[in-house]
């Protein structure tokens, strides 16, 4: 690119060594009513690629006529340099006649004019100056001037640019009425970007906060990619929107995030946010694993360009490198965008089609918006918006936030939806659970219990049977209202109901009873009447149709983010009880059953996962009785 402009310039300065003399532009008094003055022809251009030469040095450079010279597109060298204009103008009238000076928006302009054979600056401006700074406060690329009578002025105009794709000077003098209503009729004319632009960020920002809001809500890490997605798509819109010479919101307060850098860098991350959505609301992973890896792979590409445009632009400030980059970025970021989507449109789904118009609408937007810049078929020249941002670009960008939005809430309903099942499903094993746990044979047995003690003259036994039975009652029903209770309350209503059943059985089996002393039992929670159906299976099945040396034997131990509780009886196994009692084989089961069930409920509703094993002891192919390992997690 430098030997490309180099040569540019030896061609022209072989052409017009010789031409070195201005001509004289004359302002007059009419030049104040509304005047305006283009001197594109008069002016003379020398280019300073080194940028630092100084103002009595260049006044002995060879100019060449300024438009004669061919400003090259995407010569991101440009801002290296200084642009160097060179013009007479001459006031023979008998006022002072105010201008204003301008060659288009650059970074900065000084103007400097000859006096006894030294030149003394006049005036400058910049266009990172806040609006008070400014010598001319309504409009950065404006330079005051004051043109005394009967005076010739010489004058040599530096201007330095900032990064950006398209160089041009249009040097011109306009009266300060001609300016005003320049303005006027801007704001007639380009009021359709004011308003486009400002509905365009307010919904980005609104959208953005509600899904910030909904993942603090649901927990869901979509919602807050998706967030992140608009919030760097706002600073987009925002670092364009804030060129403007009339708005002042973030960036006109930070000159060197609005001048020194590029939009790359807010493209990359919302690029980054985006696929990170789509990875993980699509559950790309399980549906398409294939499109899955490839899209991990870009979002590693993109974090690469984001290290480079980061390093280049923000920490080196090595902008011609940066321009680079983006460049790069640009198609990338297209030609990866028509493979997604042609991607996304394979896929099924309930709430994928809206996922898919909202993709073809944000992939036509971004090709149209970057075709308008790469082919200068945006306006440039915009009063009101130095930048303004692509019509096509906004649409699309809205389109797919309504698409996307509906496919959110559409996913968010459905997982609403089952998740209102699931509550009920569980409402319902809790009330099977209740039923089931109350067993009528058990109410039955212990009733006729009462009674025997009572016709044999056990009064104090039929006292004490009675007591405890109705305390288990009790416990079973206030515990049966509770999600999760304290194992101490769970291990009270199993010894009491053990304490019955051996009552009941005339004490016809052992019990032993073994804790850990590291174990909280009023701090570790577990689910009500978890352990009572494997205990009643232990007692009726196991060890009542074994005739002697029956034992049932508890014990709970501290385990590393789990308790470890162990059912143990040495009855005559499941697999031979089953035979004996193949009728009764069902509903014998039924609690166990509907325990399974309610565990399974409690860890997709709650992500609550208890492990239960289910051991059958044996040595030398005879049964030496069941085990049961429940797993408890720590729960919170």
């Amino acid at each position: 690119m430098r030997l490309l402009l180099t040569l540019t310039l030896l061609l022209s300065l072989s052409v017009l060594c010789f031409a070195q003399k201005t001509d004289t532009i004359t302002i007059t008094r009419k030049f104040i009513d509304n005047k305006v003055i283009l001197f594109s022809e008069q002016a003379q251009l020398y280019i300073d690629s080194s940028g630092k030469s100084p103002v009595q040095q260049i006044d002995r450079q060879t100019f060449f006529p300024l438009h004669t010279f061919r400003f090259q597109p995407f010569a991101f060298d440009y801002f290296d340099y200084v642009f160097w204009l060179r013009v007479t103008i001459n006031n023979p009238a008998d006022v002072m006649i105010p201008a204003l000076f301008t060659a288009g928006v650059h970074k900065g302009v000084k103007i400097f004019r000859k006096v006894n054979g030294r030149f003394v600056v006049l005036e400058s401006t910049q266009q990172d100056l806040l609006p008070h700074q400014r010598p001319f406060r309504y409009d950065e690329k404006y330079v005051p001037l004051k043109f005394y009578p009967h005076q010739t002025y010489e004058l040599l105009i530096k201007i330095s640019e900032h990064p950006q794709l398209f160089m041009n000077l249009q040097p011109k003098l306009v009266s300060y009425g001609w300016e005003y209503d320049d303005k006027m009729r801007a704001f007639f004319d380009e009021y359709r970007y004011l308003m486009a632009d400002g509905f365009f960020a307010s919904i980005l920002f609104f959208v953005a906060m509600y899904m910030f809001v909904l993942y603090f809500v649901e927990h869901k890490r979509y919602y807050i990619y998706y967030a992140g997605y608009l919030f760097f798509i706002l600073l987009f819109a925002l670092w364009g929107i804030e060129h403007s010479p009339y708005m002042r919101i973030f960036f006109s307060f930070i000159p060197f995030l609005k001048f020194s850098a590029n939009n790359n860098t807010y493209a990359l991350i919302a690029n980054i946010f985006y696929y990170l959505f789509l990875n993980e609301f699509l559950e790309l992973g399980k549906i398409a694993p294939k499109f899955e890896k490839t899209v991990r792979i870009y979002l590693r590409l993109l974090i690469l360009l984001l290290i480079a445009d980061t390093l280049l632009n923000f920490i080196f400030q090595a902008y011609q490198a940066g321009g680079y980059v983006w460049i790069i970025t640009q198609p990338v970021i297209a030609f990866f965008g028509i493979y997604s989507t042609i991607m996304v449109l394979t896929l099924k789904g309930s709430f994928v089609k809206y996922i898919k118009w909202g993709s073809v609408a944000l992939l036509s937007g971004v090709i149209v918006g970057i075709s308008e810049q790469l082919l200068m078929m945006k306006p440039f020249e915009n009063v009101l918006m130095r930048l303004a941002l692509s019509m096509p670009f906004n649409i699309g960008v809205l389109v797919e936030i309504l698409c996307f939005s509906t496919a959110l809430g559409y996913k968010t309903w459905l997982r609403q939806r089952n998740r209102n099942l699931l509550m009920k499903s569980v409402k319902e094993s809790d009330l099977r659970t209740l039923r089931s746990q109350i067993n009528p044979h058990f109410i039955f047995n212990s009733l006729n219990a009462i009674k025997s003690y009572i016709l044999n003259h056990r009064s104090v036994e039929a006292a004490e049977y009675l007591t405890d039975f109705s305390t288990l009652m009790r416990s079973i029903l206030q515990n049966s209202k509770e999600k999760l209770i304290p194992l101490a309350d769970e291990l009270e209503t199993t010894l009491l109901y053990i304490k019955l059943e051996k009552l009941r059985f005339d004490n016809d089996f052992e019990f032993v009873y073994e804790i850990d002393n590291k174990i909280d039992t009023s701090e570790t929670l577990i689910p009500p009447m978890l352990l009572q159906p494997y205990i009643e299976n232990a007692i009726k099945h196991g060890l009542m149709n074994k005739p002697s040396d029956r034992r049932l034997t508890i014990s709970i131990r501290a385990l590393t983010y789990k308790t470890l509780i162990v059912i143990d009886d040495n009855g005559i196994g499941r697999e031979q009880a089953s035979l004996l009692r193949k009728h009764l084989f069902k509903n014998q089961s039924m609690g166990m059953n509907i325990n399974d069930e309610r565990i399974k409920l409690l860890a997709m509703t709650n992500d609550w996962h208890i492990d239960i094993q289910i051991i059958d002891k044996k040595a030398s192919g005879k049964a030496l009785g069941t085990k049961v390992m429940i797993y408890l997690p720590d729960i919170d």
